[in-house]
């Protein structure tokens, strides 16, 4: 009997403890996946608020290739950027589809809109187009701070614009975006990869402008 007693005194204390640690990790930000299994996941998108694209001359028309991704930013689970090079997810929150095509759609309407050139993504491989733009995701990603007020996200992508007429290159930039979290979920987390994806596709789409004659038919 007393050991029984002291057996169930030992797994309450247990059991109350896991609940207190994991009352502290959520307190300090979203918390980090190792695979272990939970509840049904938040699912979030990428979306510009452009609601069309631009509908200028059909004179000069680009194509945007599904981006190539950097190792382990791919697929629909949030990367999470730990030290050493090290990288894992966030528990409980994922992509609505897999990272590229979200990515693809977002710069489409993104650069579309902020340089006024028509821009066509999946769907439009067989149109004529001047150009192709290329892309490269070398960051996509949550980097947890040393407390929640320190959390932000990353997105660094390179562009590569080539002219179909010669494969001349026109450029290759890449633009940068590091925006902090405005809240430690998976709302905060997601809308910062907006802001970001906003701020490169703003980037690009000045710098795409004065290019984009190059492009002509």
């Amino acid at each position: 009997m007393k050991q029984s007693m002291l057996q169930r005194t030992v797994d309450r204390g247990s059991m109350i403890l896991s609940v207190f640690c994991l009352l502290l990790v959520a307190g300090c930000g979203p918390l980090i996946s190792f695979g272990d299994d939970g509840p049904a996941d938040q699912i979030f998108g990428l979306e510009h608020p452009a609601s069309s694209l631009a509908s200028g001359d059909l004179g000069t028309i680009i194509y945007v290739e599904e981006p190539l991704m950097s190792d382990g930013l791919g697929g629909n689970q949030i990367s999470v950027a730990l030290e050493n090079n090290q990288r894992t997810s966030l528990s409980g929150v994922r992509w609505s589809a897999n990272s590229t095509d979200l990515i693809r759609d977002y710069l489409v309407r993104g650069v579309s809109a902020a340089s006024g050139v028509r821009m066509l993504g999946e769907g439009a491989i067989d149109v004529k187009a001047g150009c192709r733009l290329g892309l490269k995701v070398w960051a996509f990603e949550f980097v947890p701070g040393s407390n929640a007020r320190d959390d932000g996200v990353v997105v660094e992508i390179e562009f590569v614009l080539v002219r179909y007429s010669d494969n001349g290159l026109i450029g290759q930039p890449t633009f940068r975006a590091a925006p902090g979290v405005p809240s430690s979920d998976g709302v905060g987390v997601t809308r910062a990869f907006n802001d970001a994806m906003q701020s490169v596709s703003e980037q690009a789409g000045a710098w795409l402008a004065p290019q984009a004659g190059q492009c002509a038919l």
